[in-house]
């Protein structure tokens, strides 16, 4: 089944050649997404969701029977020509070239690899490890370096809560922030500064639940963050929590808002108990987020939303602009936005089911097209990164 979904991708591209020496000519955004059951990272034009080229994921080299790589995550580093991806299954982190799409460098990570963050300016990459269980630890940020042109081990960050998933630099502040997907607690790292007893600072997302660090309570299941400095937003899947060895609770997934300086929670959007709502992203332009809901496929419709945030007389307020769900959308996964000096305003998100990355209309959450990237069977599109011109300078 494998081969014959390459061969469809291969047929498929070949068919776009003209639409990719088109985008070589005349620039553009370009979309990188995950194809993690094929060990596979398309890159996509913007403007029409045109497939331009398929990236093999083979980053261990150690591997000699062949086995799945699953390229989870994509960051793209648009100021300095580079883009990364974490092989889960494969236990590496991979840079590669974004004017050429060639492979450069590769770092071992001991135990599945899963998101990424960038410090552009410094050139750092912070990664997290993605599941709990059979012996694999989960409680260690990796701090590397591309500024030599290759990947390179500059710290390890142990936090005391394991699953630290959700990861984000944040550029004006300079640390790092994590969360635990089932400790339901938030680490804020000073990269600058030594590891400590106060450094990783730790903050419960729930006290009135949640005191220990250490224990997995499993009440909010955070899972993704993005921000606005001072702001911090975090998705939370929640769902069904057991209180108790008798009953279960439903919690209302939901997105909380935070401040980076002081970490208090400002203010806290619900959505229904089984939206679970998966990755997030700020808009640049505009007091808003927009969220891919993963749903479920008995109790809620998949689908993207946005949220306005605002603050008036530090009353601070999430409220929601659109939702736009569907049975047709096959588990919201990745989200990102396009803005460049052109004007293009667009959302762009992956059905980790359904193979396909949809584009969605910023202001209505209208979808604008989609296009699928295996037409026959599953490619689950995972993480999703964008290229935009001109998008880290000022537009003149």
């Amino acid at each position: 089944m494998q081969i014959l979904l390459l061969l469809i991708l291969v047929i498929f591209i070949g068919c776009n050649n003209d639409s990719v020496d088109d985008e070589i000519i005349n620039g553009g955004s370009k979309l990188f997404v995950t194809l993690q059951d094929l060990d596979y990272l398309a890159i996509i034009r913007a403007s029409d969701l045109a497939v331009l080229d398929t990236i093999k994921i083979d980053l261990d080299e150690m591997d000699m029977m062949g086995m799945n790589e699953a390229p989870h995550d994509v960051a793209v580093d648009n100021l300095n020509n580079y883009f990364f991806t974490t092989a889960m299954m494969g236990g590496h982190v991979g840079m590669y070239s974004t004017d050429d799409n060639q492979f450069i460098s590769s770092y071992p990570i001991a135990q599945m690899p899963a998101l990424l963050s960038l410090d552009k300016v410094n050139m750092k990459l912070y990664v997290s490890r993605g599941m709990t269980g059979n012996g694999i630890e989960t409680n260690v940020i990796y701090e590397l370096s591309y500024a030599n042109n290759m990947l390179e081990l500059i710290n390890e960050w142990p936090v005391l809560f394991e699953y630290a998933h959700g990861i984000h630099f944040d550029e004006t502040s300079g640390n790092v922030f994590v969360v635990s997907k089932t400790n339901d607690y938030i680490a804020k790292i000073n990269p600058n500064e030594p590891f400590s007893g106060s450094n990783p600072m730790l903050v419960s997302m729930d006290i009135e639940t949640t005191t220990n660090p250490t224990i997995p309570v499993n009440r909010l299941r955070p899972i993704h963050i993005s921000a606005k400095y001072p702001y911090m937003f975090i998705t939370c899947s929640a769902g069904e929590w057991m209180a108790n060895q008798e009953s279960y609770d439903e919690i209302n997934g939901q997105v909380q808002m935070w401040n980076m300086e002081d970490m208090n929670l400002l203010a806290t959007a619900e959505f229904d108990v089984y939206s679970r709502p998966w990755h997030i992203e700020v808009s640049p332009i505009e007091d808003k987020i927009f969220i891919a809901l993963a749903g479920g496929p008995e109790n809620s419709d998949s689908g993207v939303a946005c949220l306005e945030f605002n603050n008036f007389n530090n009353e601070y307020t999430l409220n929601e602009v659109w939702k736009n769900t569907s049975s047709e959308y096959g588990t919201m996964h990745g989200i990102t936005v396009e803005y460049d000096c052109d004007g293009n305003y667009f959302v762009y998100a992956t059905g980790r089911t359904d193979g396909t990355i949809y584009k969605f209309d910023p202001d209505t959450g209208d979808e604008i097209s989609r296009t699928n990237l295996a037409p026959s069977g599953n490619a689950a599109t995972g993480g999703i990164d964008i290229d935009s011109s001109c998008c880290d300078a000022s537009c003149d």
